[in-house]
């Protein structure tokens, strides 16, 4: 994937965590997107194999892309 700020070619690796991995419009005390109306979920809880989610990295921009139409491969 090419960076869409500078159009260098990106890395591809994984944002991870125990936890649900989601979107949300604000900060919350409460994480679990199901609690947040517009939220995404990015990738669900896994008790098993914790969460992980694809991402881009651009070091060069130090920016990471996360598209979540294909993160159900992570």
């Amino acid at each position: 994937m090419n960076c869409p700020y500078c159009g260098k070619e990106m890395e591809k690796g994984v944002i991870q965590s125990p936890h649900e991995i989601s979107w949300k419009k604000k900060k919350s005390f409460i994480g679990r997107a199901m609690f947040h109306e517009g939220s995404v979920v990015l990738s669900e809880l896994s008790f098993m194999s914790g969460s992980a989610a694809i991402a881009y990295l651009c070091r060069d921009c130090k920016k990471i892309v996360i598209d979540y139409s294909e993160n159900t491969e992570a």
